[in-house]
């Protein structure tokens, strides 16, 4: 078997040289970030006062944008699968991400105005959008983040597909049906926080977001589980 470099514990990497594929999608996450930070420029003393809430924000969009890079690197790097499915999936992926940078802004800046009581200083008007519409807004970024994790499950699922192709280990294959799990689990979380957010009374819409604390419980639980199996079985096998 040729030597790969690894940086994980329980896999090997076998995308040794990054591919064309890889280069264009590190320019579009590099584009969705620029368009996402060039439309909070300030135009006057008083934006740049308020940046603040901008920056925080920032901060909201980055950290998820920077996780969906880390699951692609991490795709790539592990399997080195540049096959038509994969290009195919990988170009969803992208799409995605264009298709809803904007939209993550503007929800991460509502969010932010809306928690720090921006509604209840009396500036209802200069309000990112009135409460009536959140609601489907959340609808809207639910289905987003749904998809963009969904397309990642199915990645994950081809991979498992070709696990012999890959000489994938079965502490590999462990590894590698628990991000199919994430990406599943990411999909009925999303689910229930465009539901709940459809069902709250007025005023209340804004809370259906709250759902998405749930993440870091279920995901904690499923990676934990996961990696007790791919250790004892690393274990057994000499490491």
């Amino acid at each position: 078997m040729t030597e790969h470099t690894s940086s994980e514990r329980y896999f090997v990497w076998r995308g040794r040289n990054v591919t064309r594929v890889e280069n264009l999608s590190d320019i579009v996450f590099a584009l969705s970030l620029t368009l996402i930070v060039a439309s909070s420029v300030p135009h006057s003393f008083d934006g740049l006062i308020a940046l603040w809430r901008e920056a925080i924000a920032l901060a909201m969009c980055f950290a998820l944008i920077l996780l969906i890079w880390s699951k692609h690197h991490a795709f790539h790097r592990r399997y080195g699968l540049d096959d038509g499915p994969t290009i195919f999936l990988n170009s969803i992926v992208l799409f995605l991400i264009m298709v809803f940078a904007y939209p993550l802004k503007f929800l991460a800046l509502f969010l932010v105005n809306f928690f720090t009581g921006f509604y209840r200083t009396g500036a209802e008007i200069n309000a990112v959008m009135p409460l009536d519409s959140v609601a489907w807004f959340i609808i809207i970024y639910a289905t987003g983040y749904a998809a963009v994790f969904g397309i990642f499950a199915l990645l994950y699922a081809h991979a498992l597909r070709r696990k012999e192709d890959l000489g994938l280990s079965e502490s590999e294959v462990i590894m590698t049906r628990l991000e199919v799990q994430q990406g599943i689990a990411s999909i009925l979380i999303s689910l229930l926080a465009a539901t709940v957010a459809l069902l709250m009374p007025y005023g209340f819409a804004p809370f259906g977001g709250s759902v998405y604390f749930l993440m870091w419980p279920v995901m904690s639980f499923l990676s934990r589980r996961a990696r007790k199996r791919a250790e004892l079985v690393y274990a057994s096998a000499g490491g």
